[in-house]
């Protein structure tokens, strides 16, 4: 900083403040991260900001961390409001959990006796190159492609849906049963 006042506001030094000063909400989230850059001004000394900025960021990687804060061992204990309610893993909070997509599968369970019928899905992706019921983006999908191949579809049943979450998406599974006299057709 070559010795001017420049704060700092790195992960620790966020943590920190954000403990001190009982800051809620996420620390990405623009008005959160705007009050602690002013904090972080509001403490940050015009003399020996070398010294206290790399102290702060010392503080947060070794006293204030995130899990398990030395707080007994902390010179900013005193006036440290999260210390105070004994309220650290409030501090900072926490980034909003995102709202998944969510998709529908219509997955045929065709089965003759005690087998069934099983698909290679294409190589790449979701579950490429495995083996799996035929999966249709609806009911009518479904229908039609059993009527392509002249399988009646009398005795289609829905059994009950359910869903499959991936890190990415919701996929809500309905599985349809057809019993059929062969696979032929």
């Amino acid at each position: 900083s070559l010795g001017k006042h420049f704060p700092i506001l790195d992960g620790n030094v966020k943590r920190v403040l954000a403990r001190c000063y009982a800051v809620s909400g996420w620390p990405g989230k623009k008005e959160v991260e705007n009050k602690l850059w002013s904090l972080s001004e509001q403490v940050t000394p015009a003399v020996g900001v070398e010294r206290f900025n790399q102290a702060m960021m010392d503080l947060g990687a070794m006293i204030c961390t995130r899990s398990k804060p030395k707080c007994s061992l902390c010179p900013l204990q005193n006036g440290c409001i999260a210390a105070a309610n004994n309220s650290w893993a409030l501090y900072p909070g926490k980034k909003p959990k995102q709202t998944l997509p969510e998709r529908t599968g219509y997955f045929l369970l065709l089965q003759h006796e005690d087998e069934v019928l099983l698909a290679q899905r294409p190589p790449s992706g979701l579950w490429g190159g495995l083996y799996c019921f035929p999966q249709f983006a609806d009911e009518e999908s479904l229908r039609q492609w059993l009527a392509q191949r002249q399988i009646a579809a009398d005795n289609l049943t829905q059994l009950t849906a359910f869903r499959h979450t991936f890190s990415h998406f919701h996929l809500d599974i309905v599985p349809m049963w057809l019993p059929v006299s062969s696979f032929t057709g």
